[in-house]
């Protein structure tokens, strides 16, 4: 059996070189207190330091006096925070920020002074010649921390913002710029503000944020082509008939700031939607029967006519587009466009290289539509209605058996019906250079109603039975 005698011998070894160290230290005077500090009770052992602060061969007051001074700069030093541009700086105290650094005194204290008397004089020695570093604590106040990071939050962050077509008061069109929006990195800022808390001045960081990009850019604005106004038509209306006045201002509101692509087809009727008093329309005068009569929505197919002749003279294309079953009295005959929700609708196209936008306006006793598109600054447009037939009125006599016999009164005078022509005139450079038919309307002649007294007396007879009419959709 061989028995291991290398821990008696390392021991030996030590004691012999303690010996030999309190012998030296006797012999040379001076150098004798370095061999007396392995000695020293109340000292710690020498290159022992505390968070990077040597406190070998110094009391524990002594040390706790120098890191106290240390531990006074980490915790009143501010942190500079900075942004792009901008700089804050806060200090950690305001964060919660503090340094415990007795456990580590302790433990410092408590080096070179545990095990064998010789393992005690081995620790020693190799501590001071190769040095020991303790780290001391640092705490945070969680709850002060995150209120700083969601304050800095507020100071930080940006919502992007979307480039946006402007239309002035003058009709110039500009373009109003995106901007990037900015977002904290709440982890990665928490991270590197405790990073920052243990480090010595400076004490700088770089805000953490992540760029936002905006949805809609300048870039796609530009693309879409809007470059000027290319049209715009008025129609004047009745400022005392206010429930016709409340129909022309909501079908108006409903259209406005409608933008439609190229070879887009835009449905009135899907975007003013139903004219119900539920949804704010009101009664007024319509067209019911080639007669006026009291209806819900009366005045939108005033909105749909102003819109329909903006349309044209911005070479857009009726889709499809009904006229009135008679003149009416805000635009010429040919150029009117009447609606009933669920039968009759405007629908356009825009036959444009480029989006366009409608924009609607009514003021006291006007609507007014405005398009902004791209149209060469050399063309005009213009719209020409020609009278192709006129339609004179039929008479009708009836008989009123209450009148007085052999009388004759004019009920109405009766008026003439049209056929009309409309035509897109486009001239460059004040030549013509094409002429467009658009559409050939009819509008129905009114009877002349004469009423005639009785040339004997009634006698009775059998009702002659009644022939179903054709009964046209009311227009607004």
């Amino acid at each position: 059996m061989r028995i291991d005698t290398s821990g008696k011998r390392k021991t030996i070894l030590l004691a012999l070189i303690f010996v030999a160290a309190v012998a030296a230290g006797m012999c040379l005077g001076a150098r004798g207190a370095v061999v007396a500090a392995l000695f020293d009770n109340e000292r710690i052992c020498r290159g022992v330091s505390i968070d990077g602060v040597s406190v070998g061969d110094l009391t524990v007051s002594e040390a706790r006096s120098r890191l106290e001074e240390l531990v006074r700069e980490y915790e009143e030093s501010p942190i500079s925070m900075r942004c792009q541009d901008a700089i804050w700086r806060v200090n950690p105290g305001d964060l919660g920020v503090r340094i415990e650094f007795e456990a580590a005194l302790r433990a410092a204290h408590s080096l070179g002074r545990s095990g064998h008397f010789c393992e005690r004089i081995a620790e020693r020695a190799s501590i001071s010649r190769s040095g020991y570093n303790i780290s001391w604590t640092v705490t945070v106040d969680e709850q002060l921390l995150r209120d700083f990071v969601f304050a800095m939050a507020q100071q930080v962050e940006t919502a992007p913002v979307d480039a946006r077509l402007v239309i002035h008061d003058d009709d110039r069109v500009s373009i109003e710029p995106d901007s990037d929006g900015w977002l904290l990195d709440t982890v990665e800022f928490i991270n590197a503000l405790r990073k920052a808390t243990t480090s010595r001045s400076p004490r700088e960081l770089e805000i953490p944020v992540r760029r936002m990009p905006a949805k809609c850019s300048t870039a796609s604005i530009e693309a879409k082509g809007i470059r000027r106004l290319i049209s715009a038509y008025t129609t004047k209306f009745d400022a005392r008939k206010t429930n016709r006045v409340n129909n022309i201002r909501l079908g108006a509101q409903k259209l406005n700031n409608r933008m439609l692509a190229p070879g887009e087809v835009m449905s009135f009727n899907d975007v003013v939607g139903p004219r119900i008093p539920e949804r704010g329309f009101m009664e007024a005068d319509i067209i019911f029967d080639s007669q006026l009569v009291p209806g819900v929505g009366g005045g939108i197919c005033q909105v749909s006519t102003t819109l329909y002749n903006a349309a044209l003279l911005g070479l857009m294309e009726p889709v499809s587009r009904t006229n009135h079953s008679l003149p009416i009295s805000y635009v010429s005959m040919g150029r009117d466009a009447a609606v009933s929700y669920g039968s009759i609708d405007l629908k356009i196209k825009n036959t444009t290289a480029h989006y366009v936008l409608i924009r609607s306006y009514v003021g006291s006793d006007t609507v007014s539509f405005k398009i902004y598109g791209d149209m060469p600054d050399n063309m005009d447009v213009s719209i020409y209605t020609e009278v192709v037939e006129r339609l004179e009125p039929s008479t009708i006599e009836r008989v009123d058996y209450l009148a007085p016999p052999g009388s004759v009164r004019v009920e109405s005078d009766g008026k003439p019906g049209y056929v009309v022509s409309v035509w897109r005139i486009i001239k460059v450079d004040g030549v013509e250079a094409r002429r467009e038919l658009i559409s050939r309307d009819r509008y129905k002649p009114q009877p002349k109603v004469v009423v005639l007294g009785p040339t004997a007396a009634p006698t009775a007879t059998e009702p002659e039975p009644s022939l179903p009419s054709i009964v046209d959709p009311p227009q607004g």
